[in-house]
């Protein structure tokens, strides 16, 4: 599903830039090329960056250790 229909980001994007490090929404904004668009998107950004952190904690927490 899209997050940003104007700059045709995806959720999978978003979970694809933080398991590659990104650490905030500016960062994945970055990360995607996201230029200012309607602004619409805001919200729903925060909320798939939020779930892509959780499930990356909990993926490093399942990992078995070195």
């Amino acid at each position: 599903m899209y997050v940003c229909i104007c700059n045709a980001v995806s959720e999978s994007d978003v979970h694809s830039c933080v398991a590659a490090g990104a650490c905030s929404t500016k960062q994945v904004k970055n990360a995607c090329g996201w230029k200012p668009g309607c602004g619409s998107c805001t919200r729903r950004l925060a909320e798939v960056f939020g779930q892509a952190m959780t499930a990356t904690s909990v993926a490093s927490a399942q990992a078995p250790a070195a």
